[in-house]
């Protein structure tokens, strides 16, 4: 939609998604560093150790979403082909090395992996959202055709490239909405607080595979048991999210087994 940051001063130097992308991640830390102090107990010292390992966790998170992201897009052409990055795969590659380096590299006593999970996806559903909007002004991760009043023209990126002077759906902003919504309901609201992980995992996974169907863009292939005219289903984000809502579910019913214990 504006892929470029004022290319009239600047010149085509300074893309919208990776600076939308930089403030995310930026407001995810300064969140979790403030609610490690402010509500977790977690002196500066100890809240900057975790600080520093998330961030050797993005880089994780960055490869192992161009690697699965890849995997997908090459069972469906046929060949190998990297390129774009997937949010799911960065989030699972990510969570797994920060849980991996938290356990090898992180020897305080204080050190009780609920309560770190809850601030640290929480902030991490604050950067998403953030992302989502990047994606909206880059032109990617688009809907599909649509001739109602939600559509919109997008004069440059993907979604230009694919479907040139027709009006998709802005699943971009849908789901940006729902993230700051949820972000809003897990600082917010106290039904939730303690249960950030489940609410998260259940609540985007499930917001996940109903997006998935008006996606428009190439949603690579994993196991198709269908087809329409612009994708392939399920998705294989739409597998992912599916576990996500059942890791969710496991996690509840684990946690309410412990208090009847």
């Amino acid at each position: 939609m504006y892929p470029f940051l004022l290319p009239e001063l600047f010149g085509y130097t300074i893309p919208m998604y990776d600076l939308l992308i930089l403030i995310g991640v930026f407001l995810m830390i300064l969140y979790i560093g403030k609610r490690f102090e402010k509500e977790d107990g977690f002196s500066r010292q100890q809240s900057n150790r975790i600080i520093i390992l998330i961030a050797i966790s993005l880089v994780f998170a960055l490869v192992f979403s161009f690697l699965l992201d890849g995997i997908f897009h090459s069972i469906k052409e046929g060949e190998l082909e990297f390129g774009s990055i997937n949010f799911l795969g960065a989030l699972i590659g990510g969570f797994a090395a920060f849980l991996i380096l938290m356990k090898y590299f992180y020897k305080d006593d204080n050190k009780d992996m609920r309560k770190i999970s809850n601030t640290v996806i929480t902030g991490v559903v604050l950067a998403h959202a953030f992302g989502r909007i990047g994606c909206f002004c880059a032109g990617c991760c688009f809907g599909i055709p649509t001739e109602s009043f939600l559509g919109v023209l997008f004069p440059h990126g993907h979604a230009h490239d694919l479907y040139p002077g027709e009006l998709v759906y802005p699943t971009q902003l849908f789901e940006a909405g729902f993230l700051f919504i949820l972000f809003f309901l897990l600082t917010k609201v106290h039904f939730f607080k303690n249960k950030e992980v489940e609410t998260y995992l259940i609540g985007y996974g499930i917001f996940r595979i109903i997006i998935e169907f008006i996606r428009g863009d190439n949603r690579g292939v994993f196991l198709p048991l269908f087809t329409t005219q612009y994708n392939v289903f399920p998705t294989p984000s739409q597998f992912m999210s599916l576990l996500m809502v059942f890791l969710g579910g496991y996690l509840i019913y684990k946690h309410f087994k412990s208090l009847k214990a």
